[in-house]
């Protein structure tokens, strides 16, 4: 099993606030795709989370405002943290240079944020290094976002993560992170109520080596497309069986 808690993991404490007696508001969660692997998810308080803002990769770029930023790793298709207008705390999952992890631990108000150690390939990070997945906790419902995610995740991992609510897994088979096989087996792993797939070949992006969606939906029942880049959430209203959302990033 791998050792991911080694000491050159380093801890960083950004605007921790303590969350014992904040009472966990069950409101409405939106959340909007732009493309790749680059989300926003708002509170139903108007906190704005930007996950994983790209540069310039073939999308186009979109005006983006937020109060905090989060950043997988230290590529640039995922790093882009300066397109996010209105001065946001940024929380890297690595450290300058990508060569170590960064425990973030972060709140606001009823709003928590954390990361989790994983790799961006299935040799321990030899080939493409660190990623870390981040969970979000707002309104009573958790959401993760897996970055570049390289590999099948081990139990030390799932328990890190802890309960999932909603996954943004990548899906798109191909050399940069698991494709559609790998990722059925991470969503049942983590077995999470909603599952949006990203970080696939796209009209954006028609030269990129992965695939689209294809591979990973095959056989799997419960798939919605959604038709638009939109989609809100409340935990009363979460999906009894797990449910894909097909986003469309325009």
């Amino acid at each position: 099993m791998w050792k991911l808690w080694t000491a050159s993991l380093v801890l960083v404490a950004v605007s921790v606030l303590p969350m014992e007696g904040v009472a966990q508001q069950e409101g409405e969660v939106t959340i909007r795709w732009y493309g790749h692997a680059t989300f926003s998810v708002t509170s139903s308080t108007g906190l704005r989370v930007v996950i994983d803002p790209y540069g310039e990769i073939g999308y186009p770029l979109p005006v983006l405002e937020g109060d905090v930023v989060t950043i997988s790793h230290e590529h640039r298709d995922h790093n882009n943290a300066r397109l996010v207008k209105g001065n946001p705390v940024v929380l890297r999952g690595l450290t300058e240079g990508g060569k170590d992890w960064n425990r973030i631990e972060w709140s606001r108000g009823s709003v928590r944020i954390y990361s989790v150690p994983v790799y961006h390939d299935a040799e321990l990070g030899a080939k493409r290094g660190k990623n870390s997945a981040f969970v979000y906790e707002m309104d009573g419902i958790r959401l993760a976002q897996l970055g570049d995610l390289g590999h099948i995740l081990t139990e030390d991992q799932l328990r890190a993560l802890g309960r999932v609510d909603v996954l943004m897994v990548p899906v798109g088979d191909g050399p940069f992170t698991i494709g559609g096989q790998e990722a059925t087996r991470v969503v049942e792993q983590v077995r999470p109520r909603v599952v949006i797939p990203m970080h696939y070949k796209t009209e954006a992006r028609p030269d990129w080596p992965g695939t689209d969606t294809g591979p990973f939906l095959q056989g799997k029942r419960n798939v919605r497309q959604l038709g638009g880049h939109t989609l809100k959430l409340s935990k009363a209203h979460l999906p009894r069986e797990t449910e894909i959302v097909v986003m469309t990033y325009r």
